[in-house]
Parts: C-alpha cells; sequence; structure tokens
C-alpha cells in the first residue's frame, strides 16, 4: 500500500490530538499546592505580619541554622521567652507542623533538624511579651 499525502495529514493530525490529550490528562492530575488556604484574608492583614516583624524593641533575636550539625538554634536576650515555632514547607502543604518552644536561662532554644525531610524550609518563632506579637524567620536548606 502506497502512503500518499492524505494518509500523512491524517496520521499527523491523530498524533497531535494523541499528544495534546496526553499533556492535558498529565496537567490535569499534576498536584498543585497554593502557599495558603487563606491567602485573601492573610493578604488583608499583611499589616500584622509586618508589625510582628518589627515590633522587637528592646529584644533581640537571632535564628540560625548549622548545616553540619543538622541544628536551628533561636537565641533571644529576653529570658524565660515562650511561643510556637512554624515550619513551612512551600513545595508540600503536608510536611507543614507547628510546635512550641521555651528558651532557656541561656536564651537559647535548639531544635535537631534530623526528622525533616530534605528540601527548602521556613522557620518562623513566635511569642508574645508585653502584649505584643512578635516574630523572628530563618528560610534554610536541608541538603
Amino acid at each position: 500500500m502506497k502512503i500518499n499525502w492524505g494518509h500523512k495529514l491524517v496520521f499527523f493530525g491523530l498524533s497531535f490530538m494523541l499528544f495534546i490529550s496526553f499533556m492535558v490528562y498529565k496537567i490535569s492530575t499534576q498536584k498543585v499546592d497554593l502557599v495558603d488556604d487563606n491567602y485573601y484574608e492573610k493578604g488583608v492583614r499583611y499589616q500584622e505580619e509586618i508589625n510582628k516583624f518589627n515590633a522587637t524593641p528592646g529584644v533581640e533575636s537571632e535564628v540560625s541554622f548549622d548545616l553540619n550539625k543538622q541544628l536551628i538554634t533561636f537565641k533571644s536576650n529576653a529570658p524565660g521567652l515562650s511561643g510556637k515555632v512554624l515550619f513551612y514547607r512551600p513545595s508540600d502543604v503536608n510536611l507543614d507542623f507547628e510546635t512550641t518552644f521555651a528558651v532557656n536561662e541561656l536564651g537559647e532554644y535548639t531544635f535537631v533538624t534530623t526528622p525533616l525531610k530534605k528540601g527548602v524550609w521556613k522557620v518562623t518563632f513566635e511569642w508574645t511579651l508585653n502584649g505584643k506579637l512578635m516574630a523572628a524567620e530563618k528560610q534554610f536548606v536541608i541538603e
């Protein structure tokens, strides 16, 4: 059987439709995590977010990450500080979690990062001092 231009045109058309169908299937089954479920409400209250990171007069805080020891260290000059720690994973909402913290008498809190999966993480320390919500954050990569 001789293949003429009509057969080639039909073959190309069917191949193209099959390719487009495959791409639509792949795109529709891809998991897409939004940054936040309540992004609109969070956007409206964004000034509160700015204020809690800037509301640290007289309170010095630092978040550091040691890749070799796999430790996150929070240091503060305010003794007896306690609050919550939010671990945020931009690529997978299922890995996000929250825990509490309290600094020791030296003003330090240490968290071991060995149970965390490899990738980009953002850790936010939040605490209340004198009725004001305050925060410090750090982004790091576990390899």
